[in-house]
């Protein structure tokens, strides 16, 4: 065991009994020392007890909330696992272009007036941009990897930017999906991480649909 996984130890050890065990020790000490010619109240004792005792069950109560913490992240990280190598649905803007082909979804909340799709690559640079359908619902975004230069990107890990305005100029709020596989699964401070096919980490909170 390291140094440090023995302090953390050593100080998980001292969180539960400090408190109750110095408690405890104080009535203690004022039972054996109190002066027989004028004993503790009987009234002022017993508050003293059920103090003690809140006290008790209030750690009990703490200990036993850890433990169902602890199951509840080891049973959502064996759940996160069983989508390992499966297909996923998650709201994401990165767009995979591999062998020439790319494809991802999107919806427009509300009636657009002007969708405008636009393909970033790493640096932030638009390297693509075409207008997308004014149809409400789900729409699909084919990308063949062709720049607006007339190009042609290299595969890799692109953005895909979706802003809609509705008659009036207003923006609207758009959401974008993508589908891919999962690669590798990964525990990040106690919150499940999904490693995609085409290179994107994405919170397991993300994913919409499983295959």
């Amino acid at each position: 065991m390291t140094a440090a996984k023995t302090n953390a130890a050593a100080d998980e050890q001292k969180k539960p009994t400090v408190d109750y065990e110095s408690f405890l020790k104080l009535l203690t000490a004022q039972l054996r020392n109190q002066d027989p010619l004028a004993p503790m109240d009987a009234t002022q004792f017993m508050t003293q007890l059920a103090q003690l005792s809140t006290v008790e069950q209030s750690m009990r109560s703490n200990d036993t909330l850890g433990k169902v913490l602890d199951t509840l992240k080891s049973s959502g990280m064996r759940m996160d696992m069983a989508l390992l190598g499966r297909k996923v649905e998650v709201a994401s803007d990165q767009l995979s272009l591999a062998d020439g082909k790319a494809q991802a979804a999107y919806t427009v909340e509300g009636t657009p007036a002007s969708v405008k799709l636009e393909v970033l690559n790493g640096a932030g640079s638009v390297v693509y941009s075409s207008p997308g359908s004014l149809k409400t619902g789900r729409q699909v975004f084919d990308w063949t990897g062709r720049t607006t230069s007339g190009g042609t990107a290299p595969d890799g890990v692109y953005t895909l930017r979706v802003t809609a305005k509705d008659k009036d100029g207003k923006a609207l709020n758009t959401a974008t999906v993508v589908t891919d596989t999962v690669a590798e699964v990964r525990s990040v401070d106690g919150v499940s991480k999904f490693v995609l096919k085409n290179g994107a980490t994405v919170d397991s909170g993300a994913v919409l649909s499983a295959s």
